[in-house]
């Protein structure tokens, strides 16, 4: 029994290290609907994935390149990534975060927060997205349609006023899926 333990915890270990390992280099980011690291399955819950602009859309998935060095932040072919940019649409509906902006990657994004440092967290069974403290939620106003082809994405904030996602809004997560191991971001 001793031994089996052991096992199981030398593969979980390796499982959660090779997540950390996948996060780094370039990528796309892939947007899931879930309140939950652990029930949430990729192929199921895909929503969308961010475009090179970082706003949400049905399947314009951009390339992203992760800094190697801290703090490690986004780019793409538009620019520096962040929730910074004040021209960018604020989450006027959630009690925590209605002064707070979308994430957006542009050229006039020259100056990243040193505080905007992404990463994941080995155990995760997926390379999820977190930034700041812990902070691994994103909050989107509904899921992107042929309707409404792009979505701003904002941090998700909480507290007593507000102990869950803003009423009518989606909680979601983001996936680090490096570039080598897909062309389309829908596996």
């Amino acid at each position: 029994m001793l031994l089996l333990t052991a096992a199981a915890g030398l593969l979980l270990a390796s499982v959660a290290s090779a997540q950390t390992e996948l996060f780094h280099g370039r990528g796309q980011i892939i947007v899931l609907n879930g309140s939950s690291f652990v029930g949430v399955v990729p192929s199921r819950d895909r929503i969308g994935c961010l475009d090179d602009q970082g706003i949400l859309t049905l399947d314009n998935c951009a390339e992203f390149s992760l800094a190697e060095t801290s703090p490690r932040t986004f780019s793409t072919v538009s620019g520096n990534c962040t929730f910074q940019n004040k021209n960018m649409p604020a989450n006027s509906d959630s009690a925590y975060g209605k002064d707070t902006h979308a994430w957006s990657c542009l050229a006039e994004n020259q100056l990243v927060a040193p505080y905007e440092n992404y990463y994941t967290v080995s155990g995760f069974k997926f390379p999820f997205i977190c930034n700041g403290n812990l902070n691994c939620y994103y909050d989107i106003k509904g899921a992107p349609s042929l309707n409404n082809t792009r979505v701003p994405v904002w941090q998700f904030y909480w507290g007593d006023a507000q102990g869950g996602i803003t009423p009518g809004h989606l909680q979601t997560l983001w996936l680090w899926v490096p570039v080598n191991s897909t062309k389309t971001g829908k596996s």
